[in-house]
Order: C-alpha cells, then sequence, then structure tokens
C-alpha cells in the first residue's frame, strides 16, 4: 500500500488479468528467483506504477490454499509513504489516487477490504482462504483474542 499523506490517498490498481471479482486493488506481483521480499517489492511497484518506493513497512500475510494440485500462495503485505517519480499507467491495469474513505466492498476486488484491515490495523497481521483466489479470514494478533 503506497499512502500519500499530504492528500490522505492510496494508490489503487484497476488490474485486467486477474482470476478474481475486479476492482481497486495494490500494485503488486512475484518475487523473481534469488531476489529479496524488499526488492521484489520495489521492482514491481516501479514496473506496474513507475513509482519508486523506500523503506517499506512489512504489515502481515495472507495465504491461499489448493487442493489439487497441493499448494500454498503466501502475499506478503507491505506499506509505504515514502514515494518518488511520476504516476504511469500500467499494462496490466489502470493506476490512480483514492481517498482511503472511498474503498468498499462494491468497489474493490475480492477480499481487498481484508487487505486495508491487514495494512491499516496494528492487530490484524494475517489472513487465509481455504481455497486459491477465495475469501479471507483475518486472523488476529494472539494478544488480541482476549
Amino acid at each position: 500500500m503506497i499512502y500519500n499523506e499530504e492528500t490522505k490517498e492510496v494508490l489503487v490498481e484497476d488490474k485486467t488479468d486477474v482470476a478474481w471479482k475486479f476492482g481497486h486493488t495494490f500494485p503488486g506481483g512475484h518475487v523473481e528467483k534469488g531476489e529479496s521480499l524488499y526488492d521484489a517489492m520495489v521492482r514491481e511497484v516501479f514496473e506496474e506504477t513507475g513509482l519508486t518506493v523506500k523503506n517499506l513497512e512489512s504489515c502481515g500475510t495472507v495465504e491461499w490454499f489448493n487442493d489439487e494440485p497441493a499448494y500454498r500462495r503466501v502475499g506478503f503485505l507491505y506499506r509505504t509513504s515514502d514515494f518518488q517519480g511520476t504516476l504511469k499507467q500500467s499494462d496490466e491495469g489502470k493506476n490512480y489516487w483514492l481517498p482511503l474513505k472511498d474503498l468498499n466492498e462494491d468497489n474493490t476486488a475480492e477480499s481487498f477490504m481484508k487487505f486495508l484491515q491487514i495494512f491499516t490495523n496494528p492487530h490484524t497481521v494475517d489472513a487465509t482462504s481455504p481455497v486459491m483466489n477465495g475469501p479471507l479470514t483475518i486472523i488476529p494478533k494472539e494478544d488480541d483474542e482476549d
């Protein structure tokens, strides 16, 4: 999540090549072989937006599971408000800035609001789904369960 502290907006992308419900989501992608998570986030954001980000803060994870074939996909969530450059459009979807308050279940991708909860709530760090690209369930920090 890239947050502009001056305008109180987040950068969203409307990806066009996805296997889930269309709508606003955050830029992101895959880690290349031999690449660190941090470097992958910086590269993916630059490739998709033209922005250079730094001082990324790890917020949590999301996990999806698949039965046939059996595998698990893990997403690592990072946020920052430290960016520079000129926003460009992506082959993967349209990029633009929106106020956080304008994001809701109707205009965002599948489980995006769960992602947003992880990005913005220090008591929420993980989410899982029993099926690939399925709805996520938030897992609160252990000390928050009481």
